[in-house]
């Protein structure tokens, strides 16, 4: 078929290629533009580049999530001429307008932190970060969300939504965090028609593969796996494309190993952790510890991250995204994970700092925010327990390079902090089998599900991304040992667009 401009499909990745953050897949379809994720990079410098494409010309956003690597940009959207509309999920749509608030919110309470202090040996002034949005912006992006009802912004699951004559999506489970969802994308364009899923940022498989346990991730449910055969063309991720992850069981023991040994030592367990999902499933082992007795007796939890407390309250209002198992602990609301005697929950920031600069020999668990260890109040209780021995720093899952997460995890003797250079004297672990990500194996058996090359079964392509440079190639390597078709796989480039 000869390819005008104007029956054209094709697929470009913006951001994560070949790296993890900052998710911006765009999609022509003609002359329409469909944008599929606006994620932040992780990376200021790279956050404040003008977006890669004209803001003007999207017809449609989707959003497949409400981590800020999926949505971090949607307020930068906006105001680049965005007059578009956006799809969600319900609780996708909640996430977003948490998040963003966050973001209008979190650069007044950096202002006011670093407000007096000098740069580290000189006479510098720290300087104020820009006040680029405010509230008006972040009610101006939810206005563009459309509804299945008028009851809630977004969408259910499993149903068919008209994105235009020519494109048709469906949002299903992913299993990664509440409201997370694969999208099933139909093009019928020109007589051609066209499948694509994007499987991107995946949850752990129910899958039964040989020799490798699946962790049952507490509260979400598993990805769905009712998948039409006659899928075209994939987006699939690589975050873990160069590894399998330890069982769960393997990290629920090095969590309470670490909480012996602090507790031993007379010392404190600091635990960096995302505000969505990840503090989540820290809250339900702690809790599921404490129910059986294997919390010291006078072993506490402080959780100081008022936007994971705030998640919680949107947990709880989203039942229909939990599994069986967390409908039932939820059932009690007087005790349950969220809500127990041991987890004592810090709204004021000086609450933390008083518990992290005490010398008191009781031991305790201190969660907070965030799992990069860049921002948030996990910065300033880092910078009072690091150099203390008797701590343990324990690292909940992927940090990104250039992160200070990346520096304490590669045991840097000295970590940065705005007041200076901290030594690294506490114990840093790492739990290694929490990831709401689906790993290799796991991913290629959500692909063979839909094809697979042993019934002589192939995908007209394959698109991998949000991966390093490594894991992206080795889980090429990995699809190809499957029998994939080697000329179908394609590790996406930044700014390339792929032909459909």
């Amino acid at each position: 078929m000869n390819m005008t401009p104007n029956n054209i499909i094709g697929i470009t990745e913006y951001g994560a290629a070949q790296k993890v953050p900052g998710s911006n897949i765009l999609l022509r379809i003609g002359n329409k533009y469909y944008l599929i994720d606006i994620g932040s990079h992780y990376n200021n410098r790279l956050d404040k580049e003008p977006l890669p494409f004209d803001a003007r010309t999207i017809d449609c956003l989707t959003e497949s999530h409400g981590h800020g690597d999926h949505m971090g940009l949607s307020l930068k959207l906006l105001k680049s001429g965005f007059k578009g509309r956006t799809f969600a999920t319900y609780c996708t749509a909640d996430l977003t307008l948490l998040q963003n608030n966050q973001a209008v919110k979190s650069v007044f309470v950096y202002n006011k932190m670093v407000k007096g202090k000098k740069i580290p040996g000189t006479n510098q002034w720290i300087p104020f970060k820009k006040i680029e949005y405010n509230d008006a912006d972040v009610k101006g992006f939810m206005n563009t969300f459309e509804s299945y009802d008028k009851s809630h912004l977004g969408f259910p699951y499993n149903v068919p939504i008209k994105l235009s004559e020519d494109a048709e999506i469906m949002f299903l489970e992913a299993g990664h965090i509440p409201g997370s969802a694969q999208i099933l994308l139909t093009i019928n364009k020109d007589g051609r028609k066209i499948k694509i899923l994007n499987a991107v940022d995946l949850g752990r498989t129910d899958y039964n593969i040989t020799d490798h346990p699946i962790a049952d991730i507490p509260i979400v449910r598993s990805p769905d796996t009712k998948l039409p055969k006659d899928i075209d063309y994939v987006v699939i991720e690589a975050t873990y494309g160069d590894r399998t992850h330890k069982p769960l069981a393997d990290s629920l023991g090095t969590l309470e190993e670490a909480i012996k040994d602090a507790y031993k030592q007379k010392g404190k367990l600091i635990i960096p952790a995302f505000s969505i999902m990840r503090t989540q499933m820290l809250e339900y082992f702690f809790f599921k510890f404490n129910e059986l007795g294997r919390l010291p007796k006078d072993f506490m939890v402080y959780l100081s991250s008022p936007s994971a407390v705030d998640v919680n309250k949107m947990i709880l209002e989203h039942p229909e995204d939990m599994d069986t198992n967390a409908r039932k602990d939820f059932k009690n609301k007087l005790k349950n994970p969220f809500n127990f005697e041991k987890l004592i929950i810090h709204n004021k920031w000086t609450e933390t700092d008083e518990i992290a600069r005490s010398a008191s020999a009781l031991s305790s668990a201190i969660i907070a925010s965030s799992g990069m260890c860049d921002y948030g109040r996990i910065v300033s209780v880092l910078e009072n327990t690091i150099s203390d021995p008797k701590n343990i720093i324990l690292l909940t899952g992927y940090v990104s390079p250039g992160t200070r997460g990346y520096l304490l995890q590669n045991k840097e003797k000295k970590i940065p902090f705005p007041d200076g250079l901290v030594d690294l004297k506490a114990d840093v672990r790492k739990m290694g089998g929490m990831s709401g990500h689906a790993d290799c194996k796991e991913m290629l058996a959500h692909l063979k599900h839909i094809k697979d090359p042993a019934k002589r079964e192939q995908f007209k392509g394959i698109f991998i991304k949000h991966g390093e440079k490594e894991a992206c190639y080795a889980l090429k390597r990995e699809l190809i040992k499957a029998g994939y078709d080697v000329a179908s796989i394609h590790v996406m480039e930044r700014g390339k667009e792929y032909a459909l």
